[in-house]
């Protein structure tokens, strides 16, 4: 995982980085698996002080998330947890597409909603039709 990080406004500061680094660490290993990159932004206008975090992973998704608060360190907590939902999001997604996906090859290859059972009554899943659907093509 590659962190860089852009101060605009503001001198650098080490507290700033190691911190926020932990915290997005965190959370971005409980979700993804593949390398990511993290871009994060700290600048200060007046007295608000934002946070922004733009997030590549490797299977091809980017994430952005700001925050502004009076508080740096509260700006980097609320943007994180803005991330986590984002990424919890974005797991969801892929997990119900890949459910979604399966059903609808079933209902396809079944030729509806009834899906095809073994003598004994168990399911046949959706891959083991398609099997059976090669060999009998190659042997036709």
């Amino acid at each position: 995982m590659q962190f860089q990080f852009s101060f605009k406004h503001m001198d650098t500061s080490d507290a700033l980085t190691s911190y926020a680094e932990t915290k997005i660490h965190e959370k971005i290993m409980k979700f993804v698996t593949k390398p990511i990159e993290a871009h994060i932004t700290f600048s200060v206008d007046r007295h608000n002080h934002m946070a922004h975090c733009s997030v590549l992973g490797g299977d091809g998704f980017k994430l952005q998330v700001e925050h502004t608060c009076e508080d740096m360190y509260g700006s980097v907590d609320r943007m994180v947890d803005k991330l986590e939902v984002q990424l919890k999001k974005h797991k969801e997604k892929l997990k119900n597409h890949k459910v979604k996906d399966k059903q609808e090859r079933l209902q396809v290859l079944t030729g509806g909603g009834a899906a095809y059972e073994t003598p004994a009554g168990d399911p046949i899943d959706a891959e083991e039709i398609v099997r059976a659907e090669r060999t009998r093509s190659r042997k036709g």
